[in-house]
Formats: C-alpha cells, structure tokens, sequence
C-alpha cells in the first residue's frame, strides 16, 4: 500500500473511533509525566582540554529543520570530557528537545541514530522515561501545536533576549490519550511527516529541473 492511501486508511480509522472512544483518559502536566526535565550543555563551560576527552556530536536549534534533525554526520563535533557528570547530558533516544532561545519551541524527538548526543544550552531536554503514559512522539506534536506556541510564547518577555525557561513549560497540562490509541496516533504522525518529506522532494527535484530547462534556453555559460 502507497504511503498515500496509508495516510487515507489511517485517517478513516481515527475519525470512526472518536465518536466511540473516550480518546483522552486524563491530564497530567508536563512536570508529572517527565523524568527529567533539563537544559541543554553548555558548550563554553566545557574544559578546553581534559585527559581521555570524547569528540561528541552537538545539536543546535538550527540543526532542526522543518521538524526533523539533521543527520548525525552533518552536525558539529565537540570536545567533552569522558566523565559521569558529561555522561548525564548524552541524549538517548524519545528525549524530546525544545528549543528555548532563539527560535522558541522548535521541537525534535531524538531518533536512536541520534543517541549519545548532546544539546547545546538553547534546547531544554524532557526525557519521559520507559513507563511514560504518553509516546514522547505525540508530546513533541503537542508542543508544536499552533495554538499552545501561541499561548506560551504570549507569556515571554519579548525582548532580543527573549527565552524560555522549564517553569514556562513545566506545569503545562498535557491530554493523554488512551493507550490503545496512541500507536496508531504515533503511526499517522509517522506517514504524514514522510508524505511532506516527499513532496517537499519532488518540488524541489521539479524546480531543479526547470532551471536546468531555462538555462539551455538562457545561460550562455550552460554547458549540456
């Protein structure tokens, strides 16, 4: 089956079981579901050099792009030292980063590719824990809600400075769907982030194309 028709057949699925489903037992806030909620590494406060230092991939607020993490070999390398407290900072995966200054609430789960990375001091990290209630799937497409960004971010400082911090996050109350809902929730994310991916391709290969097209016809440097 095309993802096409999978995203349609998912779609009729959900929309049948609402009426017959109570989708969401409770909520609890984002305080109460995390195990931990902390900010990122603070790369300048790292020790320039340090016996049995590890070269440690870091992840910056511009290393998401539209809604996904570059790959782990495009990102920036750093220095860290091989000790208990650096080993607490490395990401595994299902942390859920938040960016907290400068572009606010861009949100990424962090996919097992992505383990044993860092964050650097612009995410905040939730890490839900393996008997969570919620998928930290449908958590991060809870933060990207335009109506929750919109709500939160109305309550920062609007400076050049502005930021956020895990008292503006962490008493946020967070539905949680029935458990025998939320795979199929977490799948319907899955497919409709994989047809965007897609399409964004194919436009992308499509205008390529017809610059190529309008360089023959154009270009006098054009060489076929």
């Amino acid at each position: 089956m095309e993802y096409h028709e999978y995203f349609i057949e998912i779609l009729r699925v959900l929309q049948w079981m609402v009426p017959i489903m109570n989708l969401t037992h409770s909520h609890l806030t984002l305080r109460q579901l995390a195990d931990i909620i902390s900010m990122g590494v603070n790369l300048a406060r790292i020790p320039k050099e340090s016996e049995g230092a590890l070269m440690v991939p870091v992840i910056h607020v511009r290393d998401i792009i539209e809604d996904a993490l570059l790959n782990v070999d495009q990102l920036e390398c750093v220095s860290m030292p091989d000790t208990a407290q650096y080993h607490r900072q490395l990401l595994e995966p299902g942390d859920v980063l938040v960016s907290a200054r400068g572009t606010l609430m861009k949100c990424a789960v962090v996919p097992p590719s992505h383990r044993g990375t860092i964050a650097s001091a612009n995410f905040m990290t939730i890490r839900l824990g393996k008997s969570a209630v919620l998928k930290p799937e449908l958590l991060c497409a809870f933060l990207r809600q335009p109506s929750l960004q919109h709500s939160v971010l109305g309550r920062v400082s609007s400076t050049a400075q502005a930021a956020l911090t895990i008292r503006d996050l962490e008493n946020l109350r967070i539905p949680i769907p029935s458990p025998d809902i939320q795979p199929l929730l977490v799948r319907f994310l899955d497919v409709s982030e994989e047809q965007f991916r897609t399409a964004v391709s194919c436009a992308r290969l499509r205008k390529e194309e017809a610059m190529d097209v309008l360089a023959r016809y154009m270009d006098p440097t054009y060489a076929s």
